[in-house]
């Protein structure tokens, strides 16, 4: 059985198409956005805060909902979905970041509008990509081997965004100037946008779907309650939200941790992105070797531990640049090492939870889960803006308040601090069935 459904290494890396392609914007939105909306753009950041929080709340709406259809559907129509969406992906995501001469009140609507559109463009293709690796393989093995190559295309397209953003919006735009960059980054995410279609269009067309789930008829109010009664499947659900939480305090501080509390500038803080996701990719490979010695869950556990340590160390070194690349070094690998459990264990909960609330409705599990990891992001960058408007952030400003300093490590290192320990209690409560 296992070598009938052994994957290429062409349709792995089609598969992890899919998650370069989503996360070279995930990538601009979690690292840039904010920066780009105060900074650049010149937004409040009392609106840069409800636009982050509002974008998610529409999205609980249309995770489910395309969730639900491809359930009605069946799985088939899966690959059909990614194709006939990838270029509305990066023409929206594109308009994120293009900068119109609007009034006050007019740049508020188009950046809470765009960013609206594209997270519902998102939710519609990242759904039935995620829900097209149990439908690929029925094999453990070959899903943590396929969630390997996906984790290595999400870190690939973060590494891209880490790389060149900061360089290219300068080099784009032709200076420093905030009208300069605003040019640069629009020219700058139209050629990530045009690729980022590219690489879905490669997902549609590499990869196969062996395994579709029949089409399910099933009242949506009695498939909600059985998914609820999946205990691992919920457990997943929370684990990924803590660990989103996580993602979304990194990346999105780390260019206001550079230069409040270490003293950098913006392009230490795009080197900070860079070297954390080099790492996050180099510790991806380690998952699969872990995990055959030491079980999923124990694998989490060790991950984990690592984790908090380094939280730890990063809080102790203060604003000392060899205690933070140190700390960061160790927290960057061992999140890349965790980072495909998240969805084997998505998988797992999905295929063979409780016999009584298995449904077959891989659509609806997956896209709550790709909404909640959306929240998680939604809900932290409304939490770090808030954290900057308590702190006075002055936008663009080279002096900044004293007391913003303790704001801005509360938001870089306490609250995914307590995040991780959240995860270790859910993995601690994952009981194995098999």
């Amino acid at each position: 059985m296992e070598n009938r459904q052994a994957l290429s290494v062409k349709e792995k890396m089609a598969y992890g198409c899919g998650d370069a392609a989503s996360n070279m914007m995930w990538g601009m939105t979690s690292s840039y956005l904010m920066y780009y909306y105060t900074d650049i753009y010149g937004l409040p950041l009392i609106a840069v805060s409800w636009i982050l929080l509002v974008a998610r709340v529409v999205d609980a709406f249309c995770d489910p909902a395309i969730g639900y259809v491809i359930d009605r559907m069946g799985g088939l129509i899966v690959p059909r979905l990614i194709r006939s969406l990838a270029i509305p992906f990066g023409l929206t995501g594109f308009m994120c970041f293009l900068a119109l001469p609007l009034s006050p009140a007019g740049k508020v609507v188009w950046a809470g509008a765009t960013y609206i559109v594209f997270g519902a463009i998102y939710s519609c293709i990242n759904t039935p990509y995620g829900a097209l690796a149990v439908m690929i393989s029925r094999s453990a093995t070959q899903r943590v081997g396929l969630n390997a190559f996906r984790m290595m295309g999400c870190q690939a397209g973060s590494l891209l965004v880490a790389l060149l953003t900061i360089p290219a919006i300068t080099w784009l735009g032709g200076g420093d100037s905030a009208m300069q960059h605003r040019y640069g980054m629009a020219v700058y995410v139209l050629a990530l946008s045009v690729l980022g279609s590219v690489l879905w269009l490669c997902v549609a067309r590499g990869c196969t779907v062996r395994h579709p789930p029949a089409p399910v008829r099933q009242n949506l109010t009695v498939t909600l309650r059985h998914l609820c009664a999946n205990r691992h499947w919920v457990l997943s659900n929370l684990l990924a939200f803590f660990y989103f939480v996580g993602q979304a305090a990194l990346f999105g501080f780390a260019l206001y941790y550079a230069r409040i509390v270490l003293g950098g500038t913006e392009q230490l803080g795009a080197n900070i992105i860079t070297f954390i996701t080099v790492l996050l990719f180099a510790g991806v490979p380690a998952c699969l070797p872990l995990a055959r010695r030491m079980g999923t869950v124990r694998s989490g556990i060790i991950c984990l531990i690592a984790q908090g340590a380094a939280y730890v160390a990063m809080a102790l070194a203060g604003a000392s640049m060899t205690g933070f690349f140190l700390s960061v070094a160790l927290l960057a690998l061992a999140q890349g090492v965790m980072s495909p459990l998240y969805y084997t264990l998505l998988a797992q909960a999905v295929d063979d939870g409780d016999p009584r609330t298995s449904t077959g409705s891989a659509g609806l599990a997956y896209s709550i889960n790709t909404w909640i990891t959306k929240l998680a992001m939604g809900l932290t960058g409304f939490v770090l803006a808030q954290f900057l408007s308590q702190g006075h952030y002055i936008e663009g400003g080279v002096a900044q308040p004293t007391d913003l300093c303790a704001w801005i490590t509360a938001g870089f290192v306490w609250l995914p601090l307590g995040a991780v320990c959240m995860q270790a209690l859910c993995l601690l409560a994952w009981r194995d069935r098999r």
